[in-house]
Protein backbone atom coordinates (compact mmCIF):
# COMPACT_ATOMS: atom_id res chain seq x y z
CA UNK A 1 0.00 0.00 0.00
CA UNK A 2 1.19 3.33 -0.74
CA UNK A 3 0.94 4.89 2.27
CA UNK A 4 2.06 8.43 1.22
CA UNK A 5 -0.16 8.64 -1.45
CA UNK A 6 -3.31 7.94 0.74
CA UNK A 7 -1.86 10.73 3.29
CA UNK A 8 -0.84 13.00 0.50
CA UNK A 9 -4.41 12.72 -1.14
CA UNK A 10 -5.55 13.18 2.42
CA UNK A 11 -4.42 16.53 3.00
CA UNK A 12 -4.98 17.83 -0.63
CA UNK A 13 -8.78 17.25 -0.28
CA UNK A 14 -8.45 18.77 3.63
CA UNK A 15 -7.30 21.98 2.60
CA UNK A 16 -9.33 22.06 -0.67
CA UNK A 17 -12.73 21.95 1.22
CA UNK A 18 -14.51 24.81 1.91
CA UNK A 19 -14.79 26.31 5.42
CA UNK A 20 -17.55 24.06 7.62
CA UNK A 21 -19.38 25.13 10.06
CA UNK A 22 -17.85 24.59 13.90
CA UNK A 23 -18.13 20.95 14.80
CA UNK A 24 -16.81 18.77 17.30
CA UNK A 25 -15.02 16.46 14.96
CA UNK A 26 -13.31 13.94 17.41
CA UNK A 27 -16.24 13.76 19.80
CA UNK A 28 -17.72 10.31 20.32
CA UNK A 29 -21.02 11.28 19.12
CA UNK A 30 -20.10 13.24 15.78
CA UNK A 31 -21.18 12.04 12.63
CA UNK A 32 -21.22 14.21 9.54
CA UNK A 33 -24.37 16.42 8.93
CA UNK A 34 -26.57 15.54 5.73
CA UNK A 35 -25.25 15.47 2.35
CA UNK A 36 -21.73 16.22 3.78
CA UNK A 37 -18.39 13.53 4.54
CA UNK A 38 -15.89 13.37 6.72
CA UNK A 39 -12.15 11.84 6.37
CA UNK A 40 -10.16 10.26 9.64
CA UNK A 41 -6.95 9.12 8.53
CA UNK A 42 -4.91 7.28 11.09
CA UNK A 43 -1.12 5.99 11.36
CA UNK A 44 -0.40 4.18 14.60
CA UNK A 45 2.46 1.94 16.21
CA UNK A 46 2.25 -0.50 18.82
CA UNK A 47 4.40 -2.60 20.71
CA UNK A 48 3.53 -5.89 22.52
CA UNK A 49 5.88 -7.36 24.73
CA UNK A 50 5.05 -11.09 26.83
CA UNK A 51 6.16 -12.00 30.25
CA UNK A 52 8.94 -14.79 30.99
CA UNK A 53 9.83 -14.90 27.05
CA UNK A 54 11.98 -12.78 24.82
CA UNK A 55 8.99 -11.81 23.23
CA UNK A 56 7.94 -8.71 20.95
CA UNK A 57 6.40 -7.50 18.05
CA UNK A 58 6.76 -3.89 16.56
CA UNK A 59 3.66 -2.98 14.39
CA UNK A 60 2.31 0.01 12.51
CA UNK A 61 -0.79 0.19 11.15
CA UNK A 62 -2.42 2.93 8.65
CA UNK A 63 -6.17 3.06 8.11
CA UNK A 64 -8.11 5.64 6.03
CA UNK A 65 -12.37 5.72 7.03
CA UNK A 66 -14.72 7.96 5.16
CA UNK A 67 -18.50 9.00 7.03
CA UNK A 68 -21.16 9.78 4.62
CA UNK A 69 -24.08 11.44 6.26
CA UNK A 70 -27.48 10.52 4.95
CA UNK A 71 -29.46 12.63 7.67
CA UNK A 72 -27.88 14.89 10.10
CA UNK A 73 -28.41 11.90 12.67
CA UNK A 74 -27.66 8.47 10.13
CA UNK A 75 -24.45 8.20 8.37
CA UNK A 76 -22.46 5.38 6.63
CA UNK A 77 -18.93 4.46 6.74
CA UNK A 78 -16.18 1.96 5.04
CA UNK A 79 -12.75 1.67 6.49
CA UNK A 80 -9.76 0.04 4.54
CA UNK A 81 -7.07 -0.83 7.20
CA UNK A 82 -3.47 -2.43 6.42
CA UNK A 83 -0.78 -3.73 9.11
CA UNK A 84 2.91 -3.98 9.30
CA UNK A 85 5.29 -5.27 11.36
CA UNK A 86 9.24 -5.36 11.54
CA UNK A 87 8.91 -9.14 12.63
CA UNK A 88 7.86 -10.29 9.62
CA UNK A 89 4.40 -11.81 11.08
CA UNK A 90 2.11 -9.93 8.46
CA UNK A 91 2.29 -10.45 5.27
CA UNK A 92 3.69 -6.25 4.72
CA UNK A 93 2.15 -6.09 1.24
CA UNK A 94 -1.19 -6.44 1.04
CA UNK A 95 -2.43 -7.46 4.16
CA UNK A 96 -5.39 -5.21 4.09
CA UNK A 97 -8.88 -5.27 6.08
CA UNK A 98 -12.34 -3.54 5.73
CA UNK A 99 -15.09 -2.56 6.93
CA UNK A 100 -18.41 -1.35 6.22
CA UNK A 101 -21.16 -0.19 8.92
CA UNK A 102 -23.80 2.67 9.83
CA UNK A 103 -24.41 4.74 12.90
CA UNK A 104 -27.32 6.48 14.31
CA UNK A 105 -27.43 9.43 16.78
CA UNK A 106 -30.48 10.17 19.19
CA UNK A 107 -30.75 12.96 21.76
CA UNK A 108 -32.99 13.03 24.75
CA UNK A 109 -32.64 17.13 26.68
CA UNK A 110 -28.69 16.37 27.54
CA UNK A 111 -28.15 12.10 27.27
CA UNK A 112 -26.57 11.48 23.64
CA UNK A 113 -26.85 8.22 22.47
CA UNK A 114 -25.43 6.40 19.41
CA UNK A 115 -26.19 2.88 18.18
CA UNK A 116 -23.48 1.35 15.57
CA UNK A 117 -23.16 -1.96 13.54
CA UNK A 118 -20.99 -3.36 11.17
CA UNK A 119 -18.92 -5.72 8.84
CA UNK A 120 -15.16 -6.50 8.84
CA UNK A 121 -13.74 -9.08 6.88
CA UNK A 122 -10.31 -9.94 5.68
CA UNK A 123 -8.21 -12.84 3.82
CA UNK A 124 -5.88 -14.81 6.30
CA UNK A 125 -3.61 -15.84 3.23
CA UNK A 126 -3.07 -12.09 2.14
CA UNK A 127 -2.51 -10.67 5.84
CA UNK A 128 -0.94 -13.77 7.04
CA UNK A 129 0.77 -15.16 3.81
CA UNK A 130 2.16 -19.08 4.32
CA UNK A 131 1.97 -18.97 7.78
CA UNK A 132 -2.20 -19.01 7.50
CA UNK A 133 -3.59 -22.54 7.31
CA UNK A 134 -7.50 -20.68 6.44
CA UNK A 135 -8.79 -21.05 3.01
CA UNK A 136 -11.38 -18.26 3.38
CA UNK A 137 -12.10 -15.08 4.56
CA UNK A 138 -12.91 -14.44 7.88
CA UNK A 139 -16.12 -12.48 8.62
CA UNK A 140 -16.86 -10.24 11.95
CA UNK A 141 -20.06 -8.41 12.85
CA UNK A 142 -19.25 -6.16 15.24
CA UNK A 143 -22.06 -3.12 17.47
CA UNK A 144 -21.43 -0.96 20.05
CA UNK A 145 -24.14 1.49 22.14
CA UNK A 146 -22.78 4.94 23.34
CA UNK A 147 -24.60 6.67 25.94
CA UNK A 148 -23.54 10.37 26.91
CA UNK A 149 -24.39 13.18 28.70
CA UNK A 150 -24.19 16.71 27.50
CA UNK A 151 -23.16 18.57 30.48
CA UNK A 152 -22.79 21.70 28.52
CA UNK A 153 -19.40 23.93 27.54
CA UNK A 154 -18.37 21.07 25.62
CA UNK A 155 -17.65 18.37 28.50
CA UNK A 156 -19.46 15.00 27.71
CA UNK A 157 -19.02 12.15 30.05
CA UNK A 158 -19.53 9.00 28.00
CA UNK A 159 -19.45 5.02 28.36
CA UNK A 160 -19.48 2.62 25.75
CA UNK A 161 -20.64 -1.20 25.13
CA UNK A 162 -19.45 -2.94 22.30
CA UNK A 163 -19.28 -6.86 20.73
CA UNK A 164 -16.85 -8.34 18.05
CA UNK A 165 -18.51 -11.62 16.84
CA UNK A 166 -17.08 -13.93 14.13
CA UNK A 167 -19.58 -15.33 11.76
CA UNK A 168 -19.36 -18.29 9.13
CA UNK A 169 -16.69 -20.78 11.44
CA UNK A 170 -17.50 -23.74 13.69
CA UNK A 171 -15.51 -22.06 16.33
CA UNK A 172 -16.45 -18.90 16.44
CA UNK A 173 -14.86 -16.06 18.76
CA UNK A 174 -16.93 -13.37 20.39
CA UNK A 175 -15.26 -10.65 22.35
CA UNK A 176 -16.82 -7.86 24.25
CA UNK A 177 -15.36 -4.22 25.23
CA UNK A 178 -16.59 -1.53 27.68
CA UNK A 179 -15.35 1.94 27.99
CA UNK A 180 -15.76 4.67 30.65
CA UNK A 181 -14.41 8.50 29.91
CA UNK A 182 -14.90 11.85 29.22
CA UNK A 183 -14.88 14.39 26.56
CA UNK A 184 -13.95 18.10 26.78
CA UNK A 185 -14.39 19.68 23.49
CA UNK A 186 -13.48 24.33 23.58
CA UNK A 187 -13.24 24.84 19.93
CA UNK A 188 -9.05 25.15 18.99
CA UNK A 189 -8.58 21.94 20.74
CA UNK A 190 -10.38 18.81 22.39
CA UNK A 191 -9.38 16.28 24.51
CA UNK A 192 -10.89 12.86 25.47
CA UNK A 193 -10.02 10.16 28.13
CA UNK A 194 -10.76 6.96 29.58
CA UNK A 195 -10.56 3.02 30.69
CA UNK A 196 -11.59 0.47 28.71
CA UNK A 197 -12.20 -3.05 29.55
CA UNK A 198 -11.86 -6.42 27.30
CA UNK A 199 -13.29 -9.52 27.86
CA UNK A 200 -14.73 -12.81 26.44
CA UNK A 201 -15.49 -16.39 27.80
CA UNK A 202 -14.33 -18.57 24.51
CA UNK A 203 -13.80 -21.48 27.27
CA UNK A 204 -12.18 -19.41 29.77
CA UNK A 205 -12.87 -15.97 30.99
CA UNK A 206 -10.59 -13.27 29.53
CA UNK A 207 -9.86 -9.57 30.80
CA UNK A 208 -7.87 -6.74 29.68
CA UNK A 209 -7.92 -2.92 30.99
CA UNK A 210 -5.98 -0.55 29.05
CA UNK A 211 -6.17 3.51 29.90
CA UNK A 212 -6.87 5.36 26.61
CA UNK A 213 -5.97 9.27 25.87
CA UNK A 214 -6.32 11.61 22.64
CA UNK A 215 -5.87 15.08 21.95
CA UNK A 216 -6.55 17.52 19.09
CA UNK A 217 -6.00 20.92 17.72
CA UNK A 218 -7.85 22.54 15.37
CA UNK A 219 -6.19 24.52 12.60
CA UNK A 220 -9.63 25.73 11.15
CA UNK A 221 -13.61 24.74 12.02
CA UNK A 222 -13.26 21.64 9.51
CA UNK A 223 -9.77 20.22 10.05
CA UNK A 224 -8.95 18.39 13.54
CA UNK A 225 -5.16 16.90 13.88
CA UNK A 226 -4.38 14.62 16.62
CA UNK A 227 -2.55 12.51 18.86
CA UNK A 228 -3.79 9.43 21.10
CA UNK A 229 -2.35 6.17 22.96
CA UNK A 230 -3.50 3.20 24.77
CA UNK A 231 -1.50 1.23 27.71
CA UNK A 232 -2.01 -2.04 28.95
CA UNK A 233 -2.83 -1.55 32.54
CA UNK A 234 -3.74 -5.77 33.86
CA UNK A 235 -5.52 -8.60 32.61
CA UNK A 236 -5.58 -12.29 32.89
CA UNK A 237 -6.20 -15.26 30.25
CA UNK A 238 -5.63 -12.69 27.36
CA UNK A 239 -5.44 -13.57 23.38
CA UNK A 240 -1.66 -13.33 22.82
CA UNK A 241 -0.03 -16.70 22.20
CA UNK A 242 3.12 -18.09 21.13
CA UNK A 243 3.31 -21.19 18.58
CA UNK A 244 -0.50 -22.07 20.28
CA UNK A 245 0.17 -21.50 24.19
CA UNK A 246 -2.03 -18.71 25.83
CA UNK A 247 1.08 -16.00 27.22
CA UNK A 248 0.39 -13.43 29.69
CA UNK A 249 0.82 -9.65 28.57
CA UNK A 250 4.47 -7.81 29.76
CA UNK A 251 3.64 -4.68 27.75
CA UNK A 252 1.37 -3.62 24.83
CA UNK A 253 0.98 0.42 23.81
CA UNK A 254 -0.12 2.00 20.80
CA UNK A 255 0.53 5.98 20.47
CA UNK A 256 -0.66 7.38 16.86
CA UNK A 257 -1.75 10.26 14.82
CA UNK A 258 -4.79 10.95 13.32
CA UNK A 259 -5.85 13.52 10.85
CA UNK A 260 -9.63 14.32 10.39
CA UNK A 261 -11.87 16.84 8.53
CA UNK A 262 -15.27 17.49 6.75
CA UNK A 263 -16.17 18.26 3.83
Amino acid sequence: MKLRTMLLASAAVMFAAGTASAADLTGAFYLPGEGKFASDTKLQYQRVEIKDVEYKHDSWRASEEVTYGVTNDFAVFGRLGNDFDTEGYYNNDHNFDYEVGAAYNMRSGNVLTQVRGSYETYNPKDYWGKRNSHDRWQKYLKGEVRVGYDMGDGLTPYMTYGFDGQVDEADREFTQSAFAGVHKYAGDWALDGGVRYNFGTDGKNKNTVYAEAEADYYPVENVAVGVYGSYYLAGQGNDAELEGYPLEMDKDYTTGVRVKFEF
